[in-house]
């Protein structure tokens, strides 16, 4: 069975990312609320991506959805192994003195070939 969120992605993506599609499904299990709660998006920003519309950077929500939906993973220099999205949610972390792993990965996600930022950076 195919769900309201998932018919409404195919249909505004056409041949849409197996990623979107994840999220979608998420959405039909549960809502989009609470999907957006899970993944620390808004409810309007999940809507977006699914209906096509999304005008922000799609490549932080595609890894968070990646590790979260879809147990992709990266191999982390530091840590090894580790689900995509809390690479992601270490990347984005402030600087904090609150204990030596925190100063140690803020310092590593600066300059690491994984982090988003420099991947945007290459590419541009």
């Amino acid at each position: 069975m195919t769900g309201k969120n998932a018919i409404a992605a195919r249909r505004a993506w056409g041949d849409a990312p197996e990623w979107v599609m994840a999220l979608a499904r998420a959405c039909d299990e549960s809502s989009q609320a609470a999907v957006a709660r899970r993944i620390s998006y808004s409810a309007p920003t999940v809507s977006q991506v699914l209906s096509n519309t999304y005008r922000g950077d799609l490549v932080q929500i595609e890894g968070v959805v990646a590790g979260l939906f879809m147990s992709a993973t990266v191999n982390c220099p530091e840590q090894g192994e580790m689900a995509r999205n809390v690479c992601l949610d270490w990347q984005k972390r402030p600087y904090t003195d609150a204990s030596a792993m925190h100063i140690h990965m803020h310092r590593a996600c600066r300059s690491c070939p994984l982090a988003t930022r420099n991947q945007r950076e290459d590419a541009a």
